[in-house]
């Protein structure tokens, strides 16, 4: 009996003492502008710094590809 508990006890304290795994780290692509990278780190004021980046890419997307159409319609 007491070598069942001893035996018991050492497989225990093996299987507590192992190393945990390592999370998989996924990375994302940043796929936003270089001019708004900054915009993120709205996260520590408790905003939603990657939504508004996103919002703001579009605005400055949209942006210029009105800009190109203007000056499409100049140049013609």
């Amino acid at each position: 009996m007491k070598k069942i508990l001893l035996g018991l006890g050492v497989v225990l304290v093996l299987v507590a003492c192992q190393k945990e795994p390592e999370p998989v780290k996924t990375t994302v692509p940043d796929t936003g502008r270089a001019e708004t990278k900054n915009i993120e780190a709205a996260d520590a004021m408790g905003y939603n710094g990657k939504e508004i980046r996103k919002k703001l890419d579009g605005a400055l997307d949209a942006n210029d590809a009105h800009n190109a159409q203007l000056e499409q319609q100049g140049n013609q």
